[in-house]
């Protein structure tokens, strides 16, 4: 069985919490980490992981295009958006994110979510 491969994107300090929720989980593994949003669409479309965790600590309008170039770089991806106020979060998932988590539910609910995710069908398209 392949594992399900991993991006976490958000500050180090908080980039170094997710890991260790996800370390010691065979069915995981964190294939990369990036500290903004920056350089994200690019990553993921490089490393084209299945799920992408992303911390959104800013709130922002920009909160659509980032999911947006996220979504076009790595479509595969699901993307699990870690979000400080539910109105943002709404936000996200109205503009594609797969779930939306705050970061009081992070512990608790990260790897729940992730597997939950993880085991969705997927679409294959015909060069697969």
């Amino acid at each position: 069985m392949s594992k399900i491969t991993i991006l976490i994107v958000s500050s180090p300090s908080f980039s170094r919490i997710m890991m260790h929720l996800f370390r010691g989980q065979s069915e995981f593994e964190v294939v990369g980490t990036l500290s903004g949003l920056e350089s994200l669409g690019e990553q993921a479309g490089k490393l084209l992981p299945e799920l992408i965790v992303a911390s959104v600590k800013p709130v922002s309008i920009r909160i659509c295009r980032a999911v947006a170039a996220i979504k076009r770089s790595s479509p595969r991806s699901k993307l699990i958006l870690i979000c400080p106020v539910e109105d943002l979060a709404r936000v996200a998932r109205k503009c594609g994110a797969d779930a939306c988590l705050s970061d009081e539910k992070l512990a608790g609910q990260l790897l729940r979510t992730a597997r939950t995710l993880s085991e969705r069908p997927r679409l294959v398209s015909a060069g697969d």
